[in-house]
């Protein structure tokens, strides 16, 4: 088994810890959290990189780049802020959704819009009374003419607050039985007459933001239909897997820069006479969690290589997943340990990370959600 990056590779990873350091270090993402400002140079920055077209493929528009390659952007970005990380992420792969299962038009919207940097998306899926459980949703769509007319209400929509945004909303079209029937994607836009945008509160993730979506009588054409009527589950997990090993490598990035900036404290930091790094109750401690975040590297790494063979990684990507949010909250929480008093001023990147950690292991598939995808795996099952 081959653990190398190709020279390609290692080149993705030191360009994408470069534009970190050059357009969003911690300290500007910390900044543009407390100020719920989304940059956007930011989107257009990774545009031009070419990472929003690296997945697709080359003969339509893309790079060919495969889910490695996208993992080591996702964990270079992670390093800066896991919401950083979630800023490409959370476009990426609404984008890959619509190429795969969408029109030739919409394909060449992507191709011609999101691919450059000038627009986004934003997925709309949980609801008040619907989360873990997506295909309990209620937001209906119902067919009139060469329209669908909506109504409902999203809750935890990231990003659906900012301009240049179209929704990726997931509706009930079709009867509830099968629960899992009866679901379609269609492409909202938040400006249509009867749409509702609420920002909500949050302790973290304010760069991206969260929102609130109430649909009324939202009048929505029929050419933005994302696959087949009522074929929406199939499209809601044809990119689930590939979505956990971004989101975790985004993880993975935040747990290690987690771990550095307290090193790097540590090192500094002196009492009773000596570097409060050389004390066994903290080195210990630190040289576990690396152990950790080491671990949870290889789950992620693996899950990334199967899906670039085209191989399913259902129960790896749940392990990777869980591994990886788990091991960011116990970072950031050793981090406050560590540097005590600084820590806890909010002047300090460290009390940041703790903000953002906390959520990890409750967005995009909470940490029991994840251990009941891998007691499936094993031929049990969870109630």
């Amino acid at each position: 088994m081959d653990f190398g990056l190709t020279d390609e590779q290692s080149l993705l990873q030191q360009t994408a810890r470069d534009f970190v350091a050059r357009v969003c270090p911690a300290e500007v993402a910390k900044e543009w959290d407390e100020k719920e400002t989304f940059p956007g140079e930011l989107l257009r920055g990774m545009a031009d990189m070419g990472w929003f077209s690296l997945p697709f493929p080359a003969d339509e528009g893309g790079d060919g780049g495969n889910p490695i390659d996208l993992v080591l952007i996702a964990e270079q970005l992670g390093r800066s802020s896991f919401d950083i990380s979630m800023c490409y992420i959370g476009v990426l792969i609404p984008a890959l959704t619509v190429f795969r299962w969408g029109t030739p038009e919409l394909k060449q919207w992507i191709r011609d819009e999101v691919m450059t940097g000038h627009h986004r998306l934003a997925v709309a899926m949980s609801e008040p009374d619907s989360g873990s459980d997506a295909a309990a949703l209620r937001t209906s769509a119902v067919e009139q003419g060469d329209e669908f007319v909506v109504n409902g209400q999203k809750m935890w929509c990231t990003g659906g607050s900012l301009p240049d945004t179209t929704l990726a909303t997931y509706v009930r079209t079709g009867s509830r039985d099968p629960k899992h029937g009866g679901l379609s994607l269609l492409l909202i836009d938040p400006n249509a007459p009867g749409v509702q945008i609420t920002r909500m509160g949050t302790l973290a993730r304010h760069i991206l933001g969260t929102t609130e979506v109430a649909f009324t009588d939202v009048r929505v054409p029929q050419n933005r239909l994302v696959g087949g009527k009522n074929e929406g589950w199939q499209v809601m997990l044809s990119n689930l897997e590939l979505e956990k090993v971004l989101i975790t490598g985004g993880y993975l990035g935040a747990a290690q820069a987690t771990l550095d900036d307290m090193l790097s404290y540590a090192k500094t930091r002196h009492a009773f006479g000596r570097p409060i790094g050389e004390f066994q109750a903290l080195a210990h401690a630190m040289a576990d969690l690396q152990t950790e975040i080491d671990s949870a590297r290889l789950l992620t790494y693996r899950a990334a290589w199967l899906l670039s063979q085209g191989l399913p990684c259902t129960r790896e990507g749940s392990m990777a997943k869980l591994k990886g949010s788990e091991t960011y909250v116990a970072a950031a929480r050793l981090g406050m340990q560590v540097l005590a008093g600084h820590g806890f001023s909010t002047d300090s990147i460290m009390s940041y990370r703790y903000r953002e950690s906390i959520v990890a292991t409750i967005s995009g598939g909470t940490s029991q959600i994840q251990r009941n995808g891998i007691v499936r795996s094993m031929g049990l099952r969870a109630y």
